[in-house]
């Protein structure tokens, strides 16, 4: 087993932790574009840009070693997360995510684990903690120019559209 992975929730102070960390894939990628007309914008540098970070978490958890109903409120709390879209800072072994949604969560009930769960919960980056800039045409080279750290409130079909265009699929 992996080590454990937190789950903190800093607006509301919570933290969730789970022990039963089966893995954690860390996936980091780049939207290439060939088109030159296209690939414009201080996002992009030499045609390409980040795509948002994903973590993708298989975990079990058990009422084993917990009180009685530790498994259920432990998936009714990652269902909330995700079902009201709460920003959360995701800590693993090898690195510390902030501005982290949710975006995935399943979960099989079966024989093999009697008393509690076993699933996938895929986070997603939101928001960005540095804005990359490119220093001239010629160079990869980037320069970081920080962040406000100001977080908007976003609502209704603009926030719907943003998911979208970051990769997560959104319900009606």
């Amino acid at each position: 087993m992996a080590s454990s992975v937190q789950v903190r929730l800093p607006s509301f102070g919570y933290t969730y932790t789970f022990t039963g960390v089966l893995s954690v894939k860390h996936e980091y990628s780049l939207k290439l574009q060939t088109d030159s007309s296209s690939a414009s914008g201080e996002d992009y540098i030499n045609g390409a840009r980040n795509q948002p970070d994903r973590v993708i978490l298989s975990v079990m958890e058990t009422d084993i070693g917990h009180a009685a109903g530790w498994a259920n409120r432990m998936l009714q709390a990652m269902e909330s997360v995700k079902r009201n879209r709460y920003l959360c800072t995701l800590v693993t072994s090898a690195l510390t995510y902030t501005g982290m949604l949710l975006s995935g969560l399943s979960v099989t009930e079966d024989e093999k684990n009697q008393y509690g769960w076993q699933g996938t919960l895929t986070f997603t980056q939101y928001n960005t903690a540095a804005k990359v800039k490119k220093t001239n045409d010629n160079s990869s080279a980037a320069k970081h120019t920080g962040s406000s750290g100001q977080i908007q409130s976003v609502a209704g079909d603009a926030l719907k559209q943003m998911l979208e265009r970051a990769g997560i699929a959104v319900g009606d």
